[in-house]
């Protein structure tokens, strides 16, 4: 069996033609192909991000999110339909197909133009390392050179100013939100400030603060009661004692009459009128001494009238009272007997009448001075029963009040809790509007994060595709395999003889003799011509290719100058 070399050797020496051709009709048309192959040109620009350039420490920014979002945002608001198709009408692109072709075709081929790539670093900290977005770059794809170099800068502006636009818009935002909320809650306290200043105003005395004002004024009125109606007992005993002496006086005068000590009713009563008349003489009607006499007179008529009765109800108040002030020493106010008592000789007092009325002879001066101390009593019990009542009222309603205390103050602490709650709701919005006012004033001033335009866009010289050497090369290294692969195959296809060694293989028989190859002077010639044939081929083809580059790809001397750089790197 023949190694492949020599395969090869036999097909290459019957069948070359075969490979040559094949390999140049592939390796022509894959450069016709390149060479036909529109040019596409790239136009990039390059954007840093900048850090924010205050610390953050001092000024925090209300922009909120990555630089990877906001990318992404206003990727999204370039990329959208009605930009791109604004975009498309202003540099007028696509101007083959934009009749034949509809908007969202056409869109979607700017879309596809359009790249924006991220460039990211290694950051690292204590604890882990991480890429940061530190640039972006943006670019776009044409076939006009000045065209892409145009839309690729438009689109860069465009990038910026909405970066700008959103972050301004986001801080003004935030600020107006912080200023509505702060408004509400500034009108929340008003209304929370009026309804405590109610609520104070209608539980006046009832509030937790009056607590302990309140204890204090319940027992000093508890105190001060105690000390009343001690007073007023001790007034209702000394008015008994001095009753009973009235009485031991009234008894007195009847055994002391011929002493002179008084006079009698009817000698009192003549007196009386004399003294009147004496008086209306030199006084008004109004004169506290004729109005005295009056009542002195009226008593001393009625005294004459019916003396028994009145001696037997001054007694008998006198004995009551005795008893009262015995019951009063063993039980309170409350108790009946008590009350009965006091209820008995409140109508005694009505039919006896007045303190000064007990005794017919008034011009005695013992009896005098009893019944001025009497009626001094009197009017001090009437003064106490009047404080002891006010005492009792005020203490009603400060127990009252203390037994309000605990619902009001429920009601109060809510106010109060509310208040406070707001209050600080209102202090932290404040301070967080403070702040997004200096970071609003911080972007005014372009001290946040910022995107700064550090490698413009540029006028493409050379296009970024097709890489016709690239194809050209492909083409003919496929017209090589495509010739070596038709040329063995045909060559294994074959059944024919050729050598003596094949036909020694099939016979089984060396063969006698080898008759050479004989070549008459019409072969030599037509030899030649085809050689001669195929060298100007080879020389056309090769100044075609040479043309061609020259004049649609590169200069040729520029090409070989660039070809000799990259070797002599490689050496």
């Amino acid at each position: 069996m023949d190694s492949p070399l020599t395969l090869f050797l036999d097909a290459w020496r019957y069948r070359k033609w075969y490979f040559i051709i094949l390999a140049l009709v592939i390796g022509v048309g894959t450069a016709v192909y390149a060479w036909r192959l529109p040019p596409v040109y790239q136009s990039r620009a390059t954007v840093l991000i900048e850090e924010q350039q205050i610390p953050p420490e001092f000024v925090r920014s209300t922009v909120t999110g990555a630089a990877e979002q906001h990318i992404q945002l206003i990727t999204q608001q370039i990329l959208s339909r009605s930009k791109l198709l604004e975009t498309i009408e202003k540099f007028d692109l696509y101007p083959d197909i934009r009749g034949k072709a509809s908007k969202e075709s056409l869109v979607e081929m700017m879309r596809k133009s359009i790249k924006i790539e991220t460039i990211s670093a290694q950051v690292k900290d204590k604890r882990r390392s991480e890429g940061v977005t530190i640039a972006f770059s943006i670019s776009f794809e044409g076939r006009d050179p000045r065209t892409v170099y145009k839309v690729a800068g438009s689109l860069t502006s465009v990038f910026l100013e909405q970066n700008l636009k959103y972050r301004e818009e986001q801080v003004q935002t935030t600020t107006r939100f912080l200023e509505a909320e702060l408004g509400q809650l500034r009108n929340r306290l008003s209304e929370l400030g009026f309804q405590i200043a109610a609520y104070k105003e209608k539980h006046e005395g009832t509030l937790p603060e009056y607590h302990q004002f309140n204890f204090s004024q319940m027992q000093s009125l508890e105190n001060e009661l105690k000390q009343l109606e001690i007073a007023e007992r001790s007034a209702e005993n000394q008015k008994i004692y001095l009753e009973s002496l009235l009485s031991t006086t009234g008894a007195a005068r009847e055994g002391d009459k011929d002493k002179g000590l008084s006079a009698s009713p009817t000698m009192r009563l003549q007196q009386v009128k004399e003294q009147l008349l004496a008086l209306k003489a030199r006084y008004a009607e109004e004169h506290p001494d004729i109005q005295r006499l009056k009542r002195e007179k009226e008593f001393l008529e009625k005294a004459l009238k019916d003396p028994a009765a009145s001696s037997g109800k001054q007694q008998r108040l006198v004995q009551l009272r005795a008893k009262l002030l015995q019951l009063q020493s063993q039980y309170g106010d409350a108790h009946p007997e008590v009350r009965q008592l006091k209820a008995e000789i409140d109508r005694l007092q009505g039919e006896a009448g007045t303190p000064e009325q007990y005794d017919l002879d008034l011009a005695n001066p013992a009896q005098l001075n009893l019944l001025t101390q009497i009626q001094a009593i009197t009017n001090q019990l009437s003064t106490l029963r009047q404080q002891r009542q006010t005492v009792k009222e005020k203490l009603a309603l400060v127990r009252s009040r203390l037994e309000q205390i605990p619902k009001v103050e429920q009601e109060y602490l809510a106010l109060q809790r509310d208040y406070q709650n707001t209050q600080a709701k209102y202090q932290e919005v404040n301070n967080k509007l403070m702040e997004a006012k200096i970071s609003e004033g911080m972007e005014e001033h372009q001290k946040g994060q910022r995107f700064t335009l550090i490698d413009p866009a540029s006028y493409p010289e050379e296009p970024i595709r097709p890489k016709r050497s690239m194809i050209i090369l492909s083409g003919v290294i496929v017209g090589l395999m495509a010739g070596v692969g038709v040329m063995l195959g045909l060559e294994l296809m074959d059944p024919s003889v050729k050598t003596v060694e094949e036909l020694a293989t099939i016979t089984g028989m060396p063969p006698l003799g080898l008759i050479g190859m004989i070549e008459s002077t019409q072969d030599l010639a037509a030899k030649k011509r085809r050689r001669l044939i195929v060298a100007a081929a080879g020389g056309v083809v090769v100044i075609v290719g040479i043309l061609l580059v020259h004049f649609l790809y590169r200069d040729v001397s520029l090409l070989l100058d660039e070809m000799w750089r990259r070797t002599r790197k490689l050496i």
